[in-house]
């Protein structure tokens, strides 16, 4: 499987406006406005105050979305730089869900912080996709070397071909043994070629289960290694039978050491995956959502109070 600049981004098209989606238009004050009506722009003014004090830190939360999404240049900072926006959100939420608000204001308050939660999740999804998608395409990309490593090696060893035998018995004997000896040596080179794949690939599962996916590229991975681990389960099947005097059962464990590796592209495994990724898009769309949902509620407002 395969990872691709689109998958990455799903949903950062929303969540990128998270520097300007903190700010609020203010209830237009009205000369004679109620006091409510001035208690609610009081409020909103102070919204927008957080979120001046903050510009330079929300600047770096939108830089560090730009950076990840670039099509070019380092992402190995990407990381740290979504870690620290996540957390600059996390400041932002708190300092609302600590502001003083009027009773009119409760609905709008409640967006509000909805909104800036809703980034702060995204956020830090997508700094679990910078840290895992670079690891995990570099980790797998030693999968792919020992394979095209055990191709090669297999394409060098000479198999013998059986022949019809003529001759006295003797010679008949003395051919068999020939081509015994060499079918098994060719044999052992083969189960050693496997062998050497086999702990080349158990050393990438150890590096696997280090790795965090995120929900969008869980069902990937998973997937990904349970492939790996049916390939060295056929792969040490295929070398014990071919270091064996018996190696009838060879070409059918030949075969299921070649399917192995194809478990992880089954219909059910990319059903779960594009699922995962549908779910994903749609946390990243609920930024807008939940952003347009601040607006129509300063719409209300604005209509409603006296």
């Amino acid at each position: 499987m395969t990872l691709d600049r689109r998958t990455l981004v799903l949903g950062i098209a929303a969540a990128g406006a998270v520097a300007a989606a903190a700010t609020v238009t203010a209830v237009n004050h009205k000369s004679k406005g109620s006091p409510e009506r001035r208690a609610v722009t009081d409020y909103i003014n102070s919204v927008n105050a957080i979120q001046h004090r903050m510009t330079a830190p929300l600047t770096r939360v939108m830089f560090a979305y730009r950076d990840f999404t670039a099509k070019s240049g380092s992402k190995e900072a990407a990381p740290r730089k979504l870690a620290a926006a996540a957390a600059t959100l996390q400041i932002l939420e708190r300092r609302l869900v600590a502001l003083p608000y009027p009773p009119e204001a409760r609905t709008l308050r409640t967006k509000l912080v909805v909104l800036i939660r809703r980034e702060a999740d995204v956020t830090r999804e997508v700094q679990l996709l910078a840290g895992f998608a670079p690891r995990y395409v570099s980790t797998l990309r030693a999968v792919r070397a020992a394979s095209g490593r055990l191709d090669e090696d297999l394409a060098k060893i000479d198999i013998p071909e059986a022949e019809s035998l003529r001759g006295t018995k003797r010679a008949v004997a003395r051919a068999r043994r020939k081509f015994a000896a060499s079918a098994q040596q060719a044999a052992a080179a083969q189960a050693a070629a496997i062998e050497e794949y086999d702990r080349t690939v158990t050393r990438v599962l150890a590096r696997l289960a280090r790795l965090r996916p995120p929900p969008a590229l869980a069902p990937q991975y998973r997937a990904q290694i349970a492939a790996l681990h049916a390939v060295t389960a056929a792969g040490a099947q295929l070398s014990t039978h071919l270091r064996s005097t018996d190696r009838s059962g060879v070409p059918a464990l030949s075969r299921r050491f070649s399917l192995a590796s194809r478990t992880a592209e089954t219909l059910a495994v990319q059903r779960a995956q594009i699922a995962a990724v549908r779910a994903y898009d749609k946390r990243g769309r609920d930024v807008g959502a939940a952003a347009a949902a601040v607006q129509t509620e300063l719409a209300r407002l604005q209509r409603n109070l006296p």
